[in-house]
């Protein structure tokens, strides 16, 4: 059962029309939830069966909302916006609001692509331990009315040398440890993701902080007597009281997007289609969610129509285990292991077979988009590839799978930095440039046409063995060797996924730190040509053209240590006179967008804005060949 609290409601973006679906109003609110822990629906989720029950044995709990919908008519379809760290993804991601509009209003309409499509967007709170924005209150788990202790673990690398450290898994930290007195914590060390963890002695560090000069006991921070080393990464496994019940944010969506499609939300009109939107963190989300099942209502019915999952790669993540961090990345968990594409397939690796979508009675179409980032960081090529790379994988028929050629997860950085705004941290070469947010919105437009109409989205492109443009890193890292001065990294050091030993509760949600990493799964990326831009994807005209030289990678800059490995997030853009291009660019960069509209991979509203992006790039090339010696 699922009733919606309103707390606000008021007119959308001060009654901006959105064409035929005329002015937009704005809710916000709590949504309170009330599930059966022994529904058969509810059984892949950890803990469920130790959280407070009321007197009927519900599990209850509740969360944040905004929803936008049509005021004076009912909404074509519904968009279920799966917030990151809090964050809402969709008036950035696909509306295209500005950043500055942002900080003034969360819920900024942009240019209003997804309004004037027909959605009501519905922002669901699913993470319980975030500081701010959306959140979810996921009850705690408890064993004979106490709270249940166990194993945490996070992952450090510092870009700095420094006596003591945050172990917060990007935000703040999660589960304090319970007693930071006791002498069960744990902290390794190693270079990098494919070295032995080697333990330091408990001697020679505590959970403590240096202030003014002196240290004292802390539960967020960590010191170490003869300090942290820039780029070095450090390993801890501690001991923590009050685990939440996290897959219980897995059910809020669930249930919060079956309340609103049947009309029992604060608009009351029901809704003929129900998509969802996640990137990063929250494509993982919903990678999680398809894997465990969660797809069927309380009638047998299926919940989500469709499904786009951005920048997730072929991870899960923290979301559905004992002492779960929801913020966690790259730190080898429950949400770390195989399936990982669609398509079921046997792991020669482990002996399982599986497919991420195989426990689903209702299998909804699916979109998958990446960057290159993704395909680098080690685990993209797993969607489509077999666990040990020895061949393709049959696409599903309910999926498709895009990568975004030669761009970074956090999308393109114009003017060129190697800085980041937040944190100053830098890495060695000036961030990627290229603006994939036209793809993005392509395909969220042939997914909607796939669910709403019918109309099949545009075949996978991406790379593969049969066509030979998928590789391992260190093939095209010899590649980049060749430019005289280039640093790159080292392909011998690089992570990536691995089969793990997590003790042997972890088919219970119960996981032992830090895992046993076994053997490496493939770690496969996109060839590039010889322009050094990858081959394989869609290619946007900076790509095709070679205005430069475009990856999903990029080096850690000496200044914060281990500049053979890469930096988190991004990759680079280098330009030079090798990669000059013709005095007529705008007329070849129309054409290659035109071929992208063409083939449905870029909208014919966006077809403007990606030519005018491509004239930038290139101003740039030339307004830096103008400052060379």
């Amino acid at each position: 059962m699922t009733t919606w609290q309103i707390e606000t409601r008021s007119v959308y973006a001060d009654g901006r029309p959105f064409e035929d679906f005329g002015v937009f109003e704005i809710v916000t609110g709590r949504v309170h939830y009330s599930i059966d822990p022994a529904d058969d629906r509810n059984a892949g989720i950890v803990d469920l069966q130790h959280a407070p029950r009321d007197g009927g044995g519900w599990v209850r709990y509740s969360g944040d909302y905004t929803v936008v919908a049509p005021r004076d008519q009912p909404a074509r379809k519904l968009l279920i916006d799966v917030p990151n760290r809090g964050r809402r993804l969709a008036f950035s991601i696909l509306n295209r609001a500005r950043p500055d509009d942002l900080l003034h209003d969360p819920c900024a309409p942009g240019d209003g692509f997804l309004f004037r499509r027909g959605f009501a967007l519905a922002s669901i709170g699913w993470q319980w331990d975030v500081a701010a924005g959306l959140r979810l209150d996921a009850p705690e788990v408890l064993e004979d009315g106490k709270p249940v202790e166990g194993d945490v673990v996070c992952r450090v690398q510092p870009g700095s040398d420094r006596t003591f450290v945050s172990f917060g898994q990007l935000g703040e930290v999660t589960y304090p440890p319970a007693d930071p007195s006791k002498p069960g914590a744990r902290l390794f060390v190693r270079d990098d993701d494919n070295a032995p963890l080697v333990e330091i002695d408990r001697c020679r560090w505590r959970f403590a902080r240096e202030r003014d000069g002196r240290v004292e006991p802390s539960d967020r921070f960590i010191h170490l007597a003869e300090g942290f080393e820039k780029g070095r990464i450090y390993t801890l496994v501690y001991r923590a009281r009050g685990a939440r019940v996290t897959g219980c944010g897995l059910l809020a969506l669930r249930d919060a997007a079956e309340s609103l499609r049947d009309g029992a939300g604060p608009f009351a009109t029901a809704s003929p289609a129900v998509v969802a939107f996640g990137a990063s963190q929250t494509g993982r989300v919903l990678r999680h969610l398809l894997h465990l099942g969660l797809n069927s209502d309380s009638t047998g019915k299926g919940v989500f129509d469709g499904v786009h999952i951005h920048i997730a790669g072929g991870q899960r993540g923290d979301f559905n285990h004992r002492f779960a961090q929801p913020s966690s990345a790259g730190v080898p968990a429950a949400g770390q292991r195989f399936p990982f594409s669609g398509t079921t397939v046997r792991d020669p690796l482990s002996g399982a077979t599986g497919g991420l979508y195989d426990d689903l009675a209702h299998t909804p179409k699916v979109v998958i988009t990446n960057t290159s980032f993704e395909y680098w960081r080690g685990d993209a090529a797993l969607t489509h590839v077999s666990p040990d790379g020895a061949y393709d994988v049959e696409p599903h028929p309910s999926e498709r799978n895009y990568l975004f050629a030669g761009t970074h997860h956090v999308n393109g950085v114009l003017p060129p930095t190697n800085t980041f705004a937040v944190t100053g941290e830098k890495a060695r070469y000036p961030f990627n440039v290229v603006d994939h947010s036209a793809l993005v919105r392509a395909a969220f437009a042939n997914l909607d046409a796939w669910v709403s109409d019918g109309v099949s989205p545009p075949d996978s492109q991406v790379p593969t063995l049969r066509d030979g443009t998928l590789v391992e890193r260190g093939v095209v890292l010899a590649k980049f060797a060749l430019i005289d001065g280039f640093q790159g990294l080292d392909a011998d050091r690089l992570g990536g996924l691995a089969t793990l030993d997590l003790g042997r509760r972890v088919n219970d949600g119960v996981c032992a730190f830090p895992a046993v990493e076994g053997l490496p799964y493939a770690r496969l990326v996109s060839d590039v040509d010889d322009s050094l831009n990858e081959r394989a994807g869609i290619r946007l005209p900076e790509v095709a053209l070679a205005i430069g030289c475009h990856t999903g990678w990029n080096p850690r800059h000496p200044d914060h240590g281990a500049p053979e490995l890469p930096a988190i997030f991004v990759g680079f853009s280098l330009f030079g006179h090798q990669w000059a291009t013709p005095d007529d660019i705008e007329s070849h960069a129309r054409e290659c967008v035109n071929a992208l509209v063409d083939g449905g991979f870029v909208l014919a509203e966006d077809r403007e804005r990606v030519v005018d992006r491509c004239l930038r790039v290139h101003a740039t090339v030339l307004a830096i060949d103008e400052d060379s010696p």
